[in-house]
């Protein structure tokens, strides 16, 4: 476990980039408002040294929650599982093949 956050009488555990709690609302609700955060304004900085605790704070803020552990990670492990979070989202579903040879004069 790397961060225990308290919301009321709920916990929830941030650990490898993904959220659990015994409250599966609150478990979607803070993976989807994690996403989200990264999608849309970028999340912690890359030199954020503790990015889990950055999350955890940013969503013990929005829902009013209380950090309540946080055990540290060594040598930046714990910010490797939000590249994924990082990572663009392309629609190629209007995409048009062509020929993607080319004459080579």
């Amino acid at each position: 476990m790397s961060v225990m956050v308290r919301f009321g009488n709920r916990k929830a555990f941030l650990r490898e980039g993904a959220w659990t709690s015994s409250d599966v609302e609150l478990e979607r609700r803070l993976n989807t408002a994690t996403s989200d955060w990264f999608r849309k304004e970028g999340g912690p900085g890359f030199s954020d040294p503790q990015m889990e605790l950055s999350v955890a704070r940013e969503m013990a803020e929005r829902y009013q929650g209380k950090v309540a552990l946080h055990v540290k990670t060594g040598s930046g492990r714990s910010n490797e599982p939000f590249l994924r979070h990082r990572q663009l989202e392309f629609d190629f579903s209007g995409f048009i093949p062509g020929n993607s040879r080319r004459s080579s004069r």
